[in-house]
């Protein structure tokens, strides 16, 4: 490494003194290394420190090839060995000094290793490899001093766990509230405002698909909401290309905002599909024009558990259901909605007792949602399910009513719509 003279801010928190500057992508991938034994001796978890380096980084990678409005919170980078010289600059304006501003100077021996940030230091190191003129961007940098010793590791291995453990992700519920590039977040906020079904209090804002049980108001919740678009959306993009996408595709597209004319349309496909919905299923439809404080109160019963469309492990499958059989056989949204007329809807019935409903405790079976799935394909056209579903489908049954797996088949294959 050669001698660098950074500029920089000057600070202290608790006993750890730390200098904010900015760093070109350049120097990060010239000067910043590895964590190797600067954490651990111990080589089994030297490698668990590196196992941790997800592929993650590709992902951070194309982010900054692909993306003109990239940006990156700062690292948190250690620095030891070498003796770097800091040199304050005192400035002086109307009187006032404001202390702490001044240089930072490395001798070049100096080694360097990212506390918090190794992904984002490594997608720019291969984003180099790619793009060398992007060199001269910078990046926000926090340098603390780091002791090569028992207590000098033990210290950077608290800094590291805490940031790492601190740093959440990003919650669902704050991408569809706030994402201007996720188109399936977009549109259903649009529809939040726009579509009568999901507007005022219809949708449960929370970070969870469940709807507390006083909600006697919501149709279903925003996580399910959300969930329910993300598979239309992958029916959309597949019919719309003509390409059969998987679904960990259809996530990584959604990090990059289409045009404003596939938002509209993809706008117009979900209008399509609720509107199917609304005029095919008539409880929809009266809930929609109930004006009392309580309209879902009979539909999300927690005498009877109410019904299927009002409760996310029942939405949810059955849009996943409608979603596989449009793909299978190219028929509309209609055409497949409108066969589900007469589908036994009450959570409290022979048909989904013990599946989705226990009648003895009065409460809502959540384990089963591959199970109802796979149902109410079967209940349309069992030949899009594939062998291992249909194995699968009757083991769970069979497990579910302690019955032998021949009963279960037979049982199985008396339910129709």
């Amino acid at each position: 490494m050669e001698p660098t003279k950074i500029p920089a801010i000057k600070g202290r928190i608790g006993n750890t003194v730390y200098y904010c500057a900015t760093m070109s992508f350049g120097q990060i991938s010239r000067m910043v290394k590895k964590v190797d034994d600067e954490l651990h001796t111990a080589n089994s978890l030297k490698e668990q420190i590196q196992r941790s380096l997800s592929n993650n980084y590709i992902r951070i990678k194309e982010y900054i090839l692909n993306r003109e409005d990239r940006f990156f919170d700062s690292l948190v980078l250690a620095v030891y060995d070498g003796d770097p010289l800091w040199t304050e600059i005192r400035f002086e304006v109307e009187n006032n000094q404001y202390p702490n501003i001044g240089l930072l100077e490395f001798s070049g021996r100096e080694k360097i290793f990212p506390v918090d940030g190794q992904h984002r230091v490594e997608g720019i190191r291969a984003a180099l490899l790619e793009n060398r003129e992007l060199e001269n961007e910078t990046i926000s940098v926090m340098l603390i001093g780091h002791q090569n010793t028992t207590e000098g590791m033990k210290k950077s291995r608290r800094i590291f766990s805490t940031l790492n453990r601190y740093v959440k992700p990003v919650r669902l519920g704050d991408i569809i509230a706030l994402d201007e590039d996720d188109t399936v977040a977009i549109v259903t906020r649009d529809l939040l405002e726009t579509y009568p079904l999901f507007m005022g209090e219809r949708i449960k804002a929370s970070n969870n698909k469940s709807i507390p049980q006083s909600d006697k108001k919501a149709f279903t919740s925003l996580m399910t909401l959300y969930e329910c678009h993300l598979v239309l959306y992958w029916v959309f993009k597949c019919q719309k290309e003509r390409h059969r996408y998987v679904k960990s595709q259809i996530k990584d597209q959604l990090k990059y905002r289409p045009s404003d004319d596939i938002i509209a349309e993809f706008n117009r496909y979900l209008v399509g599909f609720w509107d199917c919905m609304n005029s095919t299923f008539e409880e929809i439809e009266a809930y929609i024009n109930n004006n009392s404080d309580n309209p879902a109160a009979e539909l999300r019963s927690t005498e009877n558990g109410g019904n299927l469309f009002f409760r996310p492990i029942g939405l949810l499958p059955f849009v996943e259901a409608v979603a596989r059989i449009l793909l299978a056989t190219n028929k509309s949204f209609d055409e497949i909605i409108s066969g589900y007329v007469n589908l036994n809807r009450n959570v409290h019935s022979d048909m989904w007792d013990m599946i989705l409903w226990n009648p003895i405790t009065r409460k809502m079976i959540m384990r089963n949602q591959s199970l109802v799935n796979s149902l109410l394909i079967k209940m349309m056209d069992d030949s899009i399910l594939t062998e291992r579903e249909k194995t699968n489908m009757i083991s769970k049954y069979a497990t579910i009513f302690n019955i032998e797996l021949p009963e279960a088949e037979r049982r199985i294959a008396t339910i129709r719509l």
